[in-house]
């Protein structure tokens, strides 16, 4: 909100509706550039309006934030068993699980590995080799 109040200071040396255009607000935004803030009666209700379009701006950037967030909410496990099953008799290998996982920041092969490790200690994959003699991880 601060950065909106300071773009709006800019209307005092002639340069009108920047604030605006930030919050989103493009179309009057560049009306109140070249119409010197509605000749400054816009700019100075704006003051009073800067709060509220700027929460409209940032409810409208929620949603995509809130989906990427909902993605990596899946636990490394079961996204693991999502990809034996979805492998097959095939398998997978580390390298897949790491190219197909939505793995948070801090999750690294280490941690892939690990969570395998107790994925078949429990007896929920099995492992073995393919054709060419790579380590792959099945349903069992």
């Amino acid at each position: 909100m601060a950065l909106s109040y300071g773009l709006w200071c800019l209307s005092l040396i002639g340069i009108c509706g920047i604030h605006r255009v930030y919050n989103r607000k493009p179309f009057t935004g560049m009306l109140w550039l070249v119409t010197f803030g509605l000749c400054g009666i816009g700019q100075l209700v704006d003051l009073l309006l800067i709060p509220g379009l700027v929460e409209t701006s940032n409810r409208q950037l929620a949603p995509a934030a809130s989906s990427v967030a909902a993605v990596s909410t899946i636990p490394i496990d079961r996204q693991l068993l999502r990809l034996a099953r979805a492998s097959g008799e095939r398998g997978f290998t580390i390298n897949d699980a790491l190219l197909e996982l939505d793995l948070p920041p801090h999750v690294d092969s280490t941690g892939v590995n690990k969570e395998i490790e107790k994925l078949l200690g429990a007896h929920l994959l099995d492992v073995g080799n393919d054709e060419r003699g790579r380590v792959v991880y099945r349903e069992p």
